[in-house]
């Protein structure tokens, strides 16, 4: 931190300009706006849908506005990438692990990175409060009261997955199950 930075405003801190910007809204309406706008113009632009630039960026901006005038989004984006950040730090620690303990010829990084990648974003998601959003308020609860279902469903869907997986690679290898 930066103590007595003299800007223009007043002498302050790093933090203190930080907390300049979250009370006039950089982080829950300004950042938002520039991030629905970016995705939904290289959208536009991409799928070249109207076949002029103008349109595209008109669109882009009209959507980016309308995301932001709910007020949830802001929040939501801004717990979301905060909490992405420390799911990107033990994705780079598991990285590095995975990288002490296999063998550099191994595919098993493979599975355990996709399984902790899921997990992880599984965990941004509960802590950004978007399970709430679109389950309901009480999401958790049932959750807690039928563990042991949720639990087997996703047993039984991971081997219909590893049952599928096998499938294709037999009937690629030219064998007939």
């Amino acid at each position: 931190m930066v103590d007595g930075y003299g800007g223009w405003y007043a002498w302050t801190d790093l933090y203190g300009i930080i907390q300049q910007w979250e009370a006039f809204g950089v982080f829950t309406i300004l950042f938002p706006l520039v991030l629905v706008f970016a995705v939904v113009f290289a959208i536009l632009e991409k799928v070249d849908l109207f076949k002029n630039r103008g349109v595209h960026l008109l669109i882009a901006l009209i959507i980016g506005f309308f995301t932001v005038s709910n007020p949830y989004v802001g929040g939501f984006f801004m717990y979301f990438f905060s909490n992405l950040g420390i799911g990107v730090a033990i994705m780079l620690a598991l990285i590095v692990l995975l990288g002490i303990a296999l063998k550099p010829g191994e595919q098993a990084w493979k599975v355990i990175f996709g399984i902790v990648g899921g997990a992880v974003f599984l965990v941004i998601l509960a802590r950004s409060g978007t399970f709430k959003w679109i389950f309901g308020e009480n999401f958790w609860y049932w959750i807690q009261a039928n563990s042991a279902l949720v639990v087997v469903a996703i047993v039984v869907i991971l081997m219909i997955v590893a049952v599928m997986t096998g499938v294709k690679k037999a009937q690629v290898k030219g064998k007939i199950i």
